[in-house]
């Protein structure tokens, strides 16, 4: 009996979907070669030597953040603190090496979890090539992001969690990474609004169970009175920095978009004004995703490009955190919609790729920067995401009995 011909088509795209999965591969090899490489000189990973530091202070009882450590100081709440223990145990070249293949680490799996949380939805179809434009897109991201040993793709990973199927099985452990998630960036909260609308309430009240379990180490170590001294520091060394950087070249989220037309460059505006920006600028992404009517990894994926742009001090590494809104864009339905989702990465791409101190120079790298246009690549894509998103197939289907919560 004859056997029946392949479609020609899926004869064609099967070998391109191999290669381009190998290349993805290829890909992250690549980054946790050059990251390990980066970690094991010791003057780079200068964030998680800060890291590492501020845990050595913990266990010693010292205060977190002493005002001698000027701007270039520990910025994460002090329940945070001890989070960084294993790395604050070995040498400053080991400890960024690992450090950095860990992050690449994270960054793999959580591409995984988001592809196949796109999947569910009928109007994305992502491959391993919308993966890898999607990680070439945010090149210079991921350059800083590993030369500085930042917690961006850990973030990226925790925050991936709740999409996982085991973290749509176990609430406690959606709550646990959102916890974490929001003690390293507090708007990382703005998830939450995400978890409620999918109708899985119990990962936020988990997620507020596990963020007071968080500060019982710091409260064991520094008894009542150091915790809440150690919270009024944070919060003033958050006001010193926030205050002297907020309108530097380098912030690029809606805060800084929104107060450039009112102050010069390097100014200091009240802490009341970036507070009101911070409002303003959740308000607009919240809003324009309710108007937009999101639901389940779209809506995810927006308000985690939303953890970084709703920041005042949101600065080139932490834009890994849009990958997912990328992702996204470069997967749409039909092919039609994919191209203007596709014209929206390119336009990140270009920003990512021209504006470096590498091809433009220190000084005029700088200048192009205060005009805000790495922001506005990315506010530009986040536009182009609540216009497509929404339309085209159905929107993910309900989770089986077992996995709601």
């Amino acid at each position: 009996m004859p056997t029946p011909s392949r479609d020609p088509a899926v004869e064609l795209a099967a070998p391109r979907a191999t290669a381009a999965r190998w290349t993805f591969a290829a890909a992250l090899l690549l980054l946790a070669t050059w990251g390990a490489v980066l970690g094991l000189n010791p003057r780079r990973a200068a964030d998680l030597h800060l890291y590492a530091l501020a845990a050595r202070r913990f266990w010693a009882g010292l205060p977190l953040y002493p005002a001698s450590d000027g701007l270039i100081s520990f910025k994460y709440a002090p329940a945070a603190a001890w989070l960084f223990t294993p790395f604050a145990l070995l040498p400053a070249g080991v400890a960024g090496a690992l450090w950095n293949l860990a992050s690449v680490a994270a960054f793999a799996f959580a591409a995984a979890t988001w592809a196949a949380a796109l999947r569910e939805d009928a109007r994305f179809s992502p491959g391993y090539l919308a993966c890898l434009a999607a990680t070439f897109a945010l090149g210079q991201s991921l350059f800083l992001e590993l030369f500085y040993g930042q917690v961006n793709l850990f973030m990226l990973a925790l925050v991936a969690v709740p999409l996982s199927a085991a973290g749509r099985r176990r609430n406690w452990l959606s709550g646990a990474c959102l916890a974490i998630a929001t003690i390293l960036k507090p708007t990382a909260a703005l998830l939450a609004v995400a978890l409620i609308a999918m109708r899985r309430t119990r990962v936020v009240a988990a997620a507020i169970a596990c963020g007071v379990l968080l500060q019982l180490p710091l409260l064991a170590r520094y008894g009542w009175a150091g915790a809440l001294g150690e919270l009024r520091a944070w919060w003033s060394s958050l006001d010193r920095t926030t205050l002297a950087w907020a309108l530097g070249h380098n912030p690029q989220g809606l805060p800084a978009l929104l107060l450039t037309p009112f102050y010069a460059l390097d100014a200091q505006p009240p802490r009341g004004v970036i507070a009101l920006a911070e409002l303003i600028a959740a308000s607009v992404l919240l809003g324009g995703a309710f108007l937009a009517r999101l639901r389940g990894p779209a809506l995810w994926s927006v308000l985690c490009a939303g953890v970084t742009l709703v920041s005042p001090l949101a600065w080139r590494a932490n834009f890994v955190l849009a990958w997912p809104l990328l992702l996204g864009l470069l997967s749409l339905l039909p092919a039609a919609r994919r191209f203007f989702g596709a014209a929206a990465v390119a336009c990140v791409a270009a920003v990512e790729w021209i504006v470096s101190d590498t091809v433009l120079g220190p000084a005029s790298a700088r200048a192009v920067l205060a005009t805000r246009v790495w922001g506005l690549a990315f506010v530009l894509a986040l536009a182009a995401a609540l216009w497509l998103f929404p339309r085209g197939a159905p929107q993910t289907p309900d989770l089986p009995a077992d996995q709601r919560s």
